[in-house]
C-alpha cells in the first residue's frame, strides 16, 4: 500500500495543480463565449488542434526518453534528450515563421498569418521547457512544477482579460480579435522560462556519443507513437469542418459547428486532467518500480483504481452538465450540443486506460508496438470521422474516438500479456462500468423543468455516489489490509 499512497501523493499533486489551473484557464471559455461568435472560436479551435499535433514533433517523444535513460548517466540523459529537442523545435519554428503566409493558405485561413507566427514562438517555448519540467518530475519536485503550471495559467487568463475586456475600454483603437488569444498565450508561456532558469541552467548542449543512438532508436517509435495518438486526439477537429455539410445543422454552418463542438469538448476536460495528472506521477513512478517482483500486481491494483476514479468523474461530470454548461457557456448557442459530453467523457476513460496498458512496452524497449496500436487508431479514427460526420454529425466524431481508443486498448492488453504479463482483473470493473452508464442515462431521460430544483437533485446524487463508492472500497481495502 505504500507505493499505491506514494503515487497516489503525487498524482494528487499534479491533479490539484492541474485542476486549480484549469478551473482558473476554464474561466476563459465564458469570456470567450460571450466575446466571439462561434465562427471565430472554430479558427481557433482548429488552430489548436494544428499546434497539438506539431508539438509532438517538436519534443520528438524526449520526455518518456528521458525518464527511460536517467538512471543509467542523468546529466548525460538531460544534455542529449534537451539537445534534440532544441535543435528540432528551432529548425521547425523558423520554415514556420518564414512560411507562414503559405501555411495559413493550406489550412485555409488566410488571414491568420500573424498568429501562425506567434504559434511558432508559443511551440519553441513549449518545447524548449518540456525536459526542464520532466527534470522536476523525475526528480519528485512535484510541488515546483505543479506552482509553474498554475502561475502560468493565471498570467495567460489576466493578459486575456486585458486584452479582450481592460483595453478596448481605454483604448478606442484597440482591437479586439483571436489574435489576442495566441498573443496573451505566447507571453504567458515565454514568462516560464524565468521560474525554470536553475534546471535550464543545467544545460551542457550538446551529444553523448554512447547514448545517443540508443536514445533515438527508443524515441523514434515514441515519437511516431505520439504522433498517431495526436492525430487520434485532434484529427475530429480537423475533419469535422471540412466533411460536416453547411446545412446538417440548422443555424450554425460547419465552421460554427466546429466552435460549438470545441468548446463543448473542453466540458470533457475534467476527465483530461485526471489522465494528465495521473501521467505526470505515474510514468516515472513506472520506471522506478520496473524491477520489482511484485511490480505486475502493483500496476493492476493502480489500472482497477484508476478505472473507478475514471468512473466516478464520467458520472459525476455527466449528470452534472446541464449546471456545469450553464456556468461556463454562458452564451446559449454553445450549450446545444452538450448530449455529447457523456461520448466524449467516455472516450477519455477508455484513452486513460489504454495510457495505464501501455507501459509494458515503454518498459520492456518494444515501443514499436505503440507505433502499431497508435497507426491503427489512425485508421478508425479517418474511417470513422469519413463515414460518419455527413451522417450523424458531431457524434460521429465522439462515436470515432470511443471505437479508437477502444481497439487501440484491446490491442495493447492483449500483446501486453506475451511480454509483459499483469494481472489485470477486469471484470470487478464491469459491474460499476453498467452501473455508471445506466445512471448516466437515466439522468439524459429524467429531468426536472425546473433547473434549479433539477441541479439540486443531481448533486444530491452525485453525493450519495461518492459516498456510496468509498465505502464499498474503503472496506476491500480493509478487508485486504487484514
Amino acid at each position: 500500500m505504500g507505493s499505491l499512497k506514494s503515487l497516489a501523493g503525487q498524482t494528487a499533486i499534479y491533479g490539484v495543480s492541474s485542476i486549480l489551473g484549469r478551473l482558473i484557464n476554464y474561466l476563459l471559455v465564458p469570456l470567450h463565449t460571450a466575446v466571439f461568435l462561434p465562427e471565430a472560436l472554430g479558427v481557433v479551435t482548429a488552430l489548436y488542434a494544428y499546434t497539438a499535433i506539431f508539438m509532438i514533433i517538436y519534443t520528438y517523444g524526449m520526455e518518456t526518453t528521458f525518464f527511460r535513460f536517467v538512471k543509467e548517466s542523468p546529466q548525460k540523459a538531460y544534455n542529449s534528450s534537451f539537445s534534440i529537442v532544441i535543435i528540432i523545435s528551432t529548425l521547425l519554428s523558423v520554415l514556420i515563421f518564414g512560411f507562414s503566409s503559405e501555411l495559413s493558405r493550406l489550412i485555409g485561413y488566410p488571414n491568420t498569418d500573424q498568429y501562425v507566427r506567434w504559434i511558432a514562438i508559443i511551440m519553441w517555448i513549449d518545447a524548449f521547457l518540456s525536459i526542464p519540467f520532466a527534470k522536476l518530475r523525475n526528480e519528485n519536485r512535484a510541488r515546483k512544477f505543479a506552482s509553474i503550471k498554475v502561475i502560468n495559467i493565471i498570467l495567460n487568463i489576466s493578459l486575456q482579460y486585458s486584452f479582450l475586456q481592460i483595453l478596448p475600454q481605454f483604448i478606442t483603437d484597440f482591437k479586439v480579435s483571436i489574435g489576442s488569444i495566441f498573443l496573451a498565450n505566447l507571453i504567458a508561456n515565454a514568462s516560464i522560462i524565468v521560474f525554470l532558469f536553475p534546471e535550464v541552467r543545467q544545460l551542457r548542449f550538446g551529444f553523448n556519443k554512447k547514448i545517443l543512438k540508443p536514445i533515438l532508436l527508443y524515441a523514434t517509435p515514441i515519437f511516431l507513437m505520439g504522433l498517431a495518438g495526436m492525430f487520434n486526439e485532434q484529427l475530429d477537429k480537423i475533419l469535422l469542418e471540412h466533411l460536416l455539410p453547411d446545412n446538417y445543422y440548422e443555424n450554425m454552418d460547419s465552421t460554427a459547428a466546429l466552435g460549438v463542438y470545441g468548446q463543448t469538448f473542453k466540458i470533457g476536460i475534467f476527465m483530461m486532467l485526471a489522465i494528465q495528472a495521473f501521467r505526470y506521477a505515474g510514468e516515472p513512478f513506472f520506471f522506478s518500480k520496473a524491477a520489482d517482483r511484485n511490480a505486475p500486481e502493483l500496476f493492476a491494483k493502480i489500472m482497477h483504481y484508476f478505472s473507478l476514479s475514471a468512473l466516478l468523474l464520467f458520472v459525476l461530470v455527466s449528470i452534472n452538465v446541464n449546471l456545469i454548461a450553464q456556468i461556463f457557456l454562458r452564451n446559449p448557442e454553445y450549450r446545444v450540443a452538450l448530449y455529447l459530453v457523456p461520448l466524449l467523457l467516455f472516450g477519455k476513460l477508455i484513452y486513460g486506460i489504454y495510457l495505464n496498458l501501455s507501459i509494458w512496452f515503454k518498459l520492456t524497449d518494444k515501443t514499436q508496438f505503440g507505433l502499431y496500436f497508435g497507426l491503427a487508431g489512425v485508421v478508425i479514427t479517418i474511417l470513422g470521422n469519413v463515414f460518419l460526420i455527413p451522417v450523424i454529425g458531431m457524434v460521429g466524431c465522439a462515436v470515432s474516438m470511443i471505437a479508437c481508443y477502444t481497439a487501440m486498448s484491446i490491442l495493447c492488453y492483449f500483446y501486453g500479456q506475451r511480454y509483459f504479463p499483469i494481472p489485470y482483473n477486469f471484470f470487478k470493473l464491469i459491474p460499476y462500468t453498467i452501473l455508471s452508464v445506466l445512471i448516466v442515462y437515466l439522468s439524459f431521460q429524467f429531468q426536472h423543468q425546473d433547473f434549479l430544483i433539477d441541479s439540486v437533485i443531481k448533486i444530491i446524487i452525485s453525493i450519495a455516489i461518492i459516498v456510496g463508492l468509498w465505502w464499498t472500497e474503503k472496506n476491500k481495502l480493509i478487508v485486504k489490509s487484514s
